[in-house]
């Protein structure tokens, strides 16, 4: 008999196969085509019973059943069905039509959308209008469909087309990117057929020519890859290598990573990329659950097709399902732990998706130092971080996700945004002045601003799985009276939250929401310990009220959702985003219900992000932009918990003095070269 499994532990592959077996089964002489097979999120009021026993030592309960949710169409159908899996007693315990609403898409996908459209006489069409240059390749690129304003019964693609050019066709890494062609094509779900071809404005005019002689303009390539660069490299970048000859500091059991007194399961999630689960500082619980609910990229380009677009890349295609194979000395540096993926083929099989997060600790400069003036003692520490990273592509752009803990108490997120703008033709002699809402970063190219919005679901357990509560703190200048005789004095009021709700940030007042304990208190502050979320107060949405990229984004309102737990309610947008026209829940709808929140029952959505106004020095492949946010302590410790960490010396560090003259570089560049 197999062992049994902790109730946090992630859906296994022989658990995957038996759901898909008991599913087909179920629906005997049907033709299934899976878009996603997941472990359904185990009822917190089990789970906490069995963190807390199993924290004491104590006798453990039984763990909550294990189910899995099985996503799939009927080949060739549209009806989008749901069915519920019971492990244990190997049944259907339910399976539903999913109305009006849309599977995720996959890669396997999007190669036969292209393919389809490739095809399609109408495509070809187009193509022959244009009289593309001789031994050219044309590359069609599927995104999902977004929304009208009329909702869509149809599962659709909007595939955007491009080209290579015939020098650097064969190069796997050339930039089609370049070469933005004047059409899209809309291709039907369900056989790949194409049922439309939208023309692209490619002057400031609103309205795309309906011009049947057009014809396209080739312009010079934009290149990335190193060896199609016409500069060549730089050749006298040094090498810096990262070692730990004693090993890493981190052990792995399982899912269960344990780090400087942190320890926690980590999760890999085929939606969410990464899920951090009971969450420990030498013992004592600060979340349950916290993980990056959704994302969104709304454009900001008014005119049509390109109005559409509103990539959701987590509930649309998945932050896991698209994660890359991470390798040694390019996306992870020093000593690196990797943990493999799970996902299902759309025939039920399992896929197994090697090295999606990668593992490794890294220097991050002083943690603290002290000089004592009057005796010259200098104490001083490095700071250290252990990082968890995953690295998802979908289309062209790419995301480096980063959970990062380090020595002195502070969990960290964060997001670099790289890869390639998604663009749009643009025809020579536009003025750029009169298109206002985005940038010509090339002959022929141009960059629609957009923005990059992420949510972070996060279900704290300050010190204890049923008792957090949120607040938001905000310091004002006191008024000047007999308290504050000399005008100077300032001082920071709390305000509970003791509803579902939603609210900004303020950087006028300071505010700062924080996650406490009201039945533990410090024991010099007499505050409740909590940790508090730093960050910025980010732009939020900026699409009309009314429009389809609001109604969608339940989340871009507002910096801060507060809402009760519910094992149901999960994603940021609502579960099925892929052409939503929003009402199917997620963060506005819910936090509007205003239904009361005691202590141990609110969850905290927190949006942050970035608009991008797009630049040339983005192009052609943009350099990161990176955001970082903390959950810092407050008041959790009673000293600062890096105390402990041992001074940083030479005898331990082993640094050297640098050589900085010219001759010491003679030879180096030609063996980093030979290394590229």
């Amino acid at each position: 008999m197999a062992p049994q499994l902790h109730p946090l532990s992630s859906l296994t592959k022989e658990e995957q196969q038996l759901a898909v077996s008991i599913v087909k089964a179920y629906n005997k002489g049907k033709q299934l085509s899976f878009r996603r097979v997941y472990l359904c999120e185990p009822e917190k009021a089990l789970v906490v019973p069995y963190l807390k026993a199993q924290n004491a030592g104590t006798s453990l309960p039984a763990p909550p059943p294990r189910r899995v949710q099985a996503l799939f169409y009927f080949s060739g159908e549209l009806p989008f069905i749901e069915a519920i899996v019971d492990l244990a007693s190997k049944r259907v315990v339910g399976q539903r039509i999913l109305d009006g609403m849309h599977g995720a898409g996959d890669d396997e996908e999007m190669f036969r959308v292209a393919e389809g459209a490739m095809k399609s006489p109408m495509v070809q069409a187009e193509l022959k209008r244009l009289q593309l240059p001789e031994g050219v390749e044309v590359v069609a690129e599927p995104w999902p469909y977004g929304t009208d304003d009329e909702p869509q019964n149809l599962r659709l693609f909007e595939v955007w087309m491009f080209l290579n050019s015939k020098e650097s066709k064969d190069h796997p890494g050339a930039n089609f990117y370049g070469h933005p062609l004047d059409f899209a094509a809309v291709v039907d779900g369900r056989d790949f057929s194409v049922i439309r071809i939208d023309r692209m404005p490619t002057t400031a005019d609103f309205h795309a020519s309906t011009d049947p002689t057009t014809t396209y303009k080739h312009y010079p390539d934009s290149e990335y890859a190193p060896e199609l660069l016409p500069g060549g490299l730089r050749t006298d970048l040094m090498p810096i290598n990262i070692s730990q000859p004693h090993g890493v500091s981190f052990t792995v059991d399982g899912e269960i990573v344990r780090w400087q007194k942190w320890s926690f399961t980590l999760n890999f999630d085929l939606r969410e990329g990464m899920v951090l689960r009971n969450v420990m500082y030498d013992g004592r619980p600060i979340f349950y659950r916290v993980s990056t609910s959704e994302m969104t990229v709304p454009y900001g380009d008014p005119r049509s097709p390109v109005h559409r677009k509103s990539a959701y890349d987590f509930g649309e295609a998945g932050a896991g399902a698209t994660a890359n194979n991470l390798q040694l000395g390019c996306d992870c540096l020093g000593v690196i732990h990797y943990i493999d993926g799970l996902a299902v083929s759309p025939e039920g099989e399992p896929v197994v998706l090697p090295n999606t997060i990668c593992m490794h600790e890294q220097d991050a400069g002083i943690g603290w130092k002290h000089t004592n003036v009057r005796t010259g003692r200098a104490d001083v520490t490095r700071a250290r971080e252990l990082v968890l990273q995953l690295i998802l592509t979908v289309g062209n752009y790419e995301y480096a996700l980063y959970w990062i803990f380090d020595t002195a108490g502070v969990l960290h997120w964060e997001v670099r945004a790289t890869g390639i703008m998604s663009v749009t033709p643009i025809e020579e002699g536009v003025n750029p002045n009169d298109i206002k809402y985005g940038t010509i970063v090339a002959p022929g190219v141009f960059a629609p601003h957009h923005q990059h919005i992420f949510n972070l679901r996060i279900d704290p357990a300050i010190d204890g799985y049923e008792s957090s509560a949120i607040v938001y703190d905000e310091t004002h200048p006191m008024p000047r009276d007999e308290r504050n005789p000399h005008g100077v004095g300032f001082e920071n009021h709390t305000t509970k939250v003791s509803r579902e709700t939603a609210f900004n940030l303020n950087w006028e007042h300071n505010r700062v929401v924080k996650m406490i304990n009201p039945s533990k208190l410090n024991k010099y502050s007499g505050k409740p310990v909590g940790y508090k979320i730093v960050a910025p107060p980010t732009q939020l949405g900026l699409a009309h009220e009314s429009s389809m990229h609001n109604q969608r984004g339940e989340f871009v309102n507002n910096h801060v959702h507060v809402t009760k737990q519910s094992d149901s309610e999960m994603y940021a947008a609502g579960e099925h985003p892929w052409q939503s026209v929003g009402g199917q829940g997620g963060c506005r709808s819910w936090a509007s219900r205003r239904r009361p929140v005691e202590d141990g029952e609110g969850v905290l959505w927190f949006t942050l992000g970035f608009t991008h106004s797009t630049k040339s020095e983005d192009w052609p492949v943009m350099p990161c932009e990176t955001f970082r946010m903390h959950f810092k302590p407050v008041g959790f410790f009673e000293y600062n918990p890096a105390l402990d960490v041992p001074p940083s010396t030479q005898l331990v560090n082993k640094s050297t003095r640098a050589d900085v003259s010219c001759c010491s570089k003679k030879g180096a560049p030609t063996q980093l070269k030979a290394q590229l």
